[in-house]
């Protein structure tokens, strides 16, 4: 009790000191040849708010960047601020702004309030960078020294660090520094709400970070608009807060690698492209053949997951059950040249351009020449081999089947705006280009879809309609230290199933089986955008 009191009786001291010594300063300054001294050698000193950088919004215009409010006083040391702040704060705060007061020149304190009303006071709203968690992390990026160094904030930082909102406060002092109290300060402010306009989607995106966070580790979710390639979510896990970026250089698995971005073994999702092109070929969905568990193509044996065979197999029933040794001889029935070229033709083994040095990986693919290899084809068939591509060029290829055979191309960046409300320059979508006729597209999504309510996709069925998808346990080739093999587990499909809109890519790096460890993630997205669309 009686240390509070000490505590109490010095901070009483302490206050009435520093009160005193404003009153004296005031009735010196105010008396006349002190006064006409201090007109003759005033100047001025400026406290600058923390500049804000141009926002990052949603394609809805929603903030992703900027949106916590904080507040910065500029104080001008004077009865009236001492008497105002003394009253707001409390504890080692006061303490630190009476200490503060006893230096005698204007400065800046973090407050609670924007409702700080006095002389000498004067509140500015400022923001946060970055939210906690922060949305879209990879895509939206962070800074280093103040400038851009990853993602939509190294891409565009010469236009955010010159849009953003700035304000300085300039008061009148004399010789020594110390403000004339009888003269009110300058305040320039340049609000501004310019920024960058993202093709996210911040509701879609908030929702797959939440579903991922249940089920993924390590991996990707992809949610892309089937009609025109523009990518409405973008989860990449683990993630990163922008704001503390060293915790994020100590932790394992990665954080700064965007998954969605990255290029990896695809397995059977990769069997959609070939269906297309069979298709497209001549080749009729009833196409049979009989799967006895493996194929032999010049001397090089193919197993299919199921070592007793799936028996007579047409390509629906095929792609329901994902047997390999039907794809493998579908496309030993392929021109190389013909299968090839489609594939380039939706994106695969070609770099996107999201945004300026912000490129996807290309991804690998056999060159039409290496085609021509009966076994290098029976690989390439089902997915594997030198076979590599992004959950952005998945996604692509599920957007061409669902949007009726046009290719898409993946859109990041709508364009700028200048009042935060609409978009000024608009970076347009590329037109989506036919590359498959709408019968193949048609005849692939019945497939799909019947993969999904009656193989081995079932685990994907939304509680809210149906949806069209294909599985894929993609081998990596690489080893746990038990020696067990790291398979990666994938789901893509549209949803809904009909007239799709949505194209969910899904992606667990330590999964297995795709049916198992990817299909409830995709899943719970569609169940997600369902609820987000009521």
């Amino acid at each position: 009790m009686k240390k509070l009191q000490k505590r109490m009786l010095t901070l009483y001291c302490l206050l009435l000191s520093a009160a005193a010594g404003l009153f004296f300063r005031l009735y010196y300054l105010t008396s006349g040849d002190a006064l006409s001294t201090a007109a003759k050698t005033q100047s001025s000193y400026t406290l600058h708010i923390p500049d804000e950088r141009g926002t990052i919004y949603d394609r809805a215009m929603r903030r992703m960047t900027n949106v916590e409010e904080r507040y910065i006083a500029a104080v001008m040391p004077c009865p009236e601020a001492l008497t105002e702040l003394s009253e707001t704060l409390s504890g080692p705060e006061r303490l630190e702004m009476i200490e503060r007061f006893q230096d005698n020149r204007p400065f800046l304190l973090e407050v609670d309030t924007p409702f700080l009303y006095a002389y000498g006071v004067d509140v500015f709203r400022t923001t946060e960078r970055y939210q906690d968690p922060q949305p879209a992390a990879h895509i939206v990026g962070h800074l280093q020294d103040g400038k851009g160094a990853y993602g939509i904030e190294k891409a565009y930082d010469s236009i955010l660090a010159s849009c953003g909102s700035k304000a300085q406060v300039s008061y009148t002092v004399d010789l020594r520094g110390s403000p004339l109290l009888n003269v009110p300060p300058d305040i320039r402010q340049d609000l501004s709400a310019q920024g960058v306009v993202l093709t996210i989607d911040e509701e879609i995106q908030r929702m797959a970070e939440e579903v991922a966070s249940y089920y993924i580790r390590r991996g990707a979710i992809v949610v892309m608009d089937v009609q025109n390639g523009d990518i409405l979510a973008s989860v990449s896990l683990p993630s990163f807060s922008p704001s503390d970026v060293q915790s994020a250089l100590e932790a394992e698995g990665q954080p700064f690698v965007n998954r969605v971005m990255s290029a990896y073994n695809v397995g059977s999702t990769f069997k959609l492209a070939v269906a297309a092109c069979a298709l497209e070929s001549g080749i009729t969905p009833g196409f049979g053949y009989e799967c006895r568990g493996a194929v032999e193509i010049d001397g090089v044996e193919f197993h299919c997951h199921n070592l007793a065979g799936h028996g007579w197999l047409t390509m629906q029933r095929a792609i329901e059950q994902s047997c390999n040794p039907y794809f493998i001889n579908l496309g030993q029935r392929l021109d190389p040249d013909r299968l090839y070229t489609l594939c380039q033709a939706i994106g695969f083994s070609r770099q996107t351009r999201l945004a300026p040095q912000m490129l996807t990986a290309a991804g690998t693919m056999p060159s039409a020449e290496d085609l021509q290899n009966r076994p290098t084809r029976a690989n390439f068939s089902f997915g594997q081999g030198s076979l590599t591509a992004t959950p952005l060029q998945i996604a692509q290829l599920v957007s061409m089947i669902a949007n009726g055979g046009r290719a898409v191309t993946p859109r990041l960046v709508m364009g700028s705006t200048l009042d935060g409300e609409t978009i000024d320059q608009e970076n347009p979508n590329l037109d989506a280009v036919p590359i498959i006729s709408p019968a193949t597209a048609a005849a692939l999504r019945e497939m799909m879809i019947s993969t999904v309510e009656q193989g081995s996709g079932w685990g994907a069925r939304p509680s809210f309609g149906s949806a069209g998808g294909k599985t894929a346990s993609a081998q990596t080739w690489t080893y746990r230290e038990d020696g067990s093999e790291i398979v990666l587990s994938w789901f893509s499909g549209f949803y809904p199933a009909q007239s799709p809109k949505y194209a969910i890519v899904v992606l667990n790096e330590e999964g297995g089986s795709g049916g198992i460890a990817a299909a409830p993630v995709f899943r719970g997205v569609a169940n997600g955008i369902a609820e987000l669309a009521k």
